[in-house]
């Protein structure tokens, strides 16, 4: 159940910082780590994704308020502790 919840909020959150147009490194390395999961279904890469993909769209979200939702900062927050 934890697994699932931090796939989708890392979805959310590599579709969100591709929209924005930051992290590419980061947004290729989520893609990598879902692929991963799928193969083998070990989420720990997921959550360490998921921790720095927290932290890029706060730090963006500090400039730019309106283009982060405090939502997807939430869940994607809420994934990775459910660990």
């Amino acid at each position: 159940m934890a697994a699932e919840k931090i796939e989708k909020a890392l979805v959310e959150a590599k579709d969100k910082l591709s929209q924005l147009g930051i992290e590419e490194q980061l947004v290729s390395e989520i893609e990598w780590c879902l692929g991963s999961y799928a193969h083998d279904q070990n989420a720990e890469g997921l959550y360490v994704k998921g921790a720095e993909a927290y932290t890029a769209l706060e730090k963006f979200k500090k400039t730019n308020a309106r283009k982060v939702s405090k939502k997807l900062l939430d869940d994607l927050e809420k994934a990775i502790k459910s660990k």
